[in-house]
């Protein structure tokens, strides 16, 4: 094992309801921030970004950055800055600097001296909207053609040819003065296929490295099988929900139980309710504890998103909860997916081919059995906290020498 360190700094942006600075000693991170380091003698000190729920305020603010301090925050610079003075750390870990903090903060570091270190969870860097999915379907024009100008003309930023324009115009500044080649030292990606999207934006190969995500605590959770299909995130167009309600329109033969909010919640229902489409229940936002009860209770779990998915977290968690996964054969998960050993692929936006491996899940029950049992496995084996530990220790344990040594 890697040796543990101290002052290790990890930048992140979280919300809250109030907007301002907030530098912490402790701060419970949910979103794929490495809690499980608090356990190894690491000295963690995280920035907290918060800002006001209200869309409207945050697009304000945005604007503000992007019109008055042209992309660049001198107050993110300094603020910054004078924590490292303060901490000595040695690595600064983002997760997400936008849009608020900006790539000013990987100035303040390189002017104390700190590697920097960023975790990339969308595809902000190539596309306007993050998603590369636009129209219904993929799109990556900007990566083929080498511009995310592209974007413009199909408002691609919150349907704004206007928002669109001002976010490429960004965007397009920091790619040429060199900020995400230069400014930082390493990337972490959650899985293989978002680093091979990267690389061919531009990003250089050896600055990447996977990580996958971690669940804390990674015990395992007990595991009834009341017999349900579980759908379990945003209800919105990219995460295709319509290919799932579909799916159940040819009748599988199994409940499904659909958990969580999004801006097609209320068209959902009614879309069930006109097509007279059985066994599905909507159970709208739930709490942890229901949260903890519906995933212990399910038969498998579905994910069958028509966008890219740079490695989703409800995967990570059905594993540690012993549940199969059945997603659609894009993006990350024919990586992580394991076919009829982890889970079933099927052909994306594919409602027929998504209810048939729902019949086979319940037509072969000895080897759904067995199914089971390769996904504890594999968590076991390729997603538990102390591997994950290892593998960022390693990141750490190379960036850092590398950064005192191109200082002599």
């Amino acid at each position: 094992m890697a040796k543990s360190r101290r002052n290790i700094t990890i930048i992140a942006c979280g919300l809250a309801l109030l907007y301002g600075f907030s530098f912490l000693n402790y701060y419970p991170p949910r979103d794929g921030f490495p809690l499980h380091i608090f356990e190894r003698g690491i000295a963690v000190l995280l920035l907290a970004l918060f800002f006001s729920m209200l869309g409207v305020f945050l697009v304000k603010e945005w604007a503000r950055k992007l019109l008055v301090e042209r992309g660049w925050s001198q107050d993110s610079y300094y603020d910054l800055r004078a924590k490292i003075k303060e901490i000595k750390p040695d690595v600064v870990h983002f997760h997400n600097i936008f849009y608020v903090l900006t790539p000013s903060v990987y100035q303040a570091c390189r002017d104390e001296g700190v590697p920097v270190i960023e975790s990339l969870h969308n595809f902000r860097l190539l596309c306007s909207n993050a998603l590369l999915f636009r129209d219904h379907g993929i799109c990556e024009e900007c990566i083929d053609q080498k511009t995310l100008d592209r974007g413009i003309r199909h408002k691609c930023f919150k349907n704004s040819r206007l928002l669109t324009s001002a976010a490429v115009w960004m965007m397009k500044q920091y790619w040429q003065k060199g900020v995400w080649t230069d400014m930082v030292d390493h990337y972490i990606m959650a899985s293989e296929f978002g680093r091979r999207k990267h690389m061919a934006a531009g990003i250089p190969a050896e600055k990447i490295s996977v990580k996958p995500h971690v669940v804390y605590p990674d015990s395992f959770r007990p595991s009834q099988d009341r017999g349900y299909a579980l759908y379990m995130g945003r209800l919105s167009e990219e995460k295709g929900v319509y290919t799932l309600l579909d799916a159940w329109k040819g009748r599988p033969g199994l409940p499904l139980r659909i958990a969580g909010g999004g801006p097609l919640a209320a068209e959902l229902k009614m879309y069930v309710k006109k097509n007279n489409i059985p066994e599905i229940e909507f159970l709208g936002f739930i709490s942890d504890e229901q949260y903890d009860r519906q995933m212990s209770g399910a038969k498998v779990m579905i994910v069958p998103s028509i966008c890219y998915e740079n490695f989703p977290r409800i995967v990570i968690e059905a594993y540690s909860y012993g549940l199969p996964v059945i997603a659609s054969a894009l993006g990350s998960f024919p990586e992580i997916i394991k076919e009829k050993e982890t889970g079933l692929l099927f052909e994306p936006a594919n409602s027929r081919d998504l209810s048939d491996k729902v019949r086979w899940i319940l037509k072969n029950r000895e080897d759904f059995l067995l199914m089971r049992e390769h996904v504890r496995k594999e968590y076991v084996d390729k997603y538990s906290n102390r591997r994950n530990y290892n593998i960022l220790m390693e990141i750490y344990d190379t960036c850092i020498p590398a950064k005192r040594m191109a200082q002599r």
